[in-house]
């Protein structure tokens, strides 16, 4: 099957750009000696967490509970990087914990360390705190790390295993320089967290970062020893707005047709919010929804529920029935978007795989 006999809108991965990605942050762990554990809720795909596993990962990040249940089929290293502090949801973790060879939680406050040792009274589980380098969602203050550490080294069935973070407020940079500086804050907040930690008699084994804007900076920094990066496999609109990658190595694509062309200016096509989501960048003051590879002078600048709108002029050649293929600007909103993905190559169809953690949010 060909690319233009599918119906739209769908989702297609490029095959040869997924290994290509999959590949160069793999290198790039083993040149700078750091474990390589990925975020898979980007992709939420078994399939593609296999090929990242073909070249060496240390084990995987899942983002909820639900998740990981999902890839405990293929997987026996999971970390859950979101707070659990809900006691059914705990439970179903040592449930997990009891059937994989290491289950690695994440905690933040006095009460999240004690519902965990409550649950886990009975067996042994992993801890990492959770360190705030600037994002300002979940965790605590390196300078704070201490308090955590000491409460759980109260229990012998909880076992601190080291530090994370999400170096997320990257995501609002306006340029290179910021984005460096968004780096070079994620590393720097984890590794004062560290020294703390050891000034003070403690060991902290893992120290971990997780963002594929600041991977190439912060994953070089002496003292980070894993890097989860997830955007990684496909990129994105926004990875490339941010200078991180150049737009050939985008992986992953919508497919959709113009369905209406009402006049010279516009043109509509059958993908809209509901396959998109909401992210857009705001670039000469224009909303911009996802890049036309076939039509780079088009521009995708508005989303109703089921249609996406595009402005167009009288040089671009688009036309009713024309299929295209579209970058989103956020990769891992379209991915959760849809119950399965093509894996294609140039023009061909190879094979259709699920996506297996979709709608897992608990």
């Amino acid at each position: 099957m060909k690319i233009k006999d599918l119906t739209t809108p769908q989702l297609i991965v490029d095959k040869e750009k997924l290994i290509k990605n999959i590949e160069e942050v793999s290198n790039f762990s083993k040149i700078y000696k750091k474990s390589l554990r990925p975020m898979i809720k980007t992709h939420k795909s078994i399939e593609i967490a296999k090929m990242q596993k073909s070249f060496g990962i240390s084990g995987i990040q899942c983002a909820k509970l639900s998740e990981a249940e999902i890839f405990s089929q293929e997987f026996d290293d999971i970390f859950i990087s979101s707070e659990i502090v809900d006691e059914e949801k705990l439970r179903r973790a040592k449930n997990l914990n009891r059937k994989i060879k290491k289950l690695i939680l994440s905690v933040d406050s006095i009460e999240g360390i004690r519902k965990i040792k409550d649950i886990f009274y009975d067996e042994k589980v992993y801890l990492r705190i959770e360190i705030n380098s600037g994002h300002n969602r979940c965790g605590v203050k390196p300078e704070d790390v201490l308090f955590l550490y000491n409460e759980i080294k109260n229990y012998e069935n909880l076992i601190f295993e080291g530090i994370f973070t999400h170096g997320g407020h990257v995501y609002n940079s306006k340029s290179k320089e910021e984005r460096e500086r968004a780096s070079f804050e994620e590393g720097e907040s984890l590794l004062k967290a560290k020294r703390i930690l050891e000034e003070s008699g403690g060991k902290c084994e893992v120290v971990s970062v997780g963002s594929t804007p600041t991977l190439f900076i912060s994953g070089k920094m002496d003292g980070i020893t894993e890097i989860r990066p997830g955007n990684y496999v496909f990129y994105d609109l926004k990875q490339v707005f941010l200078g991180v990658q150049k737009i050939d190595r985008c992986a992953l694509f919508v497919l959709s047709q113009v369905i209406s062309k009402p006049d010279s200016k516009r043109a509509f096509i059958d993908a809209g919010a509901k396959v998109f989501g909401l992210d857009y960048l705001n670039i000469d003051d224009e909303k911009i929804y996802g890049y036309i590879l076939e039509h780079p002078n088009a521009k995708l600048y508005s989303l109703s529920e089921e249609h996406g709108w595009l402005k167009i002029d009288e040089k671009i050649n688009i036309n009713i029935g024309d299929k295209i293929k579209i970058i989103p600007v956020h990769s891992c909103i379209v991915m959760s978007n849809f119950d399965y993905f093509y894996m294609v190559q140039k023009d061909d169809v190879l094979d259709k795989y699920k996506v297996d953690a979709r709608g897992k949010f608990e």
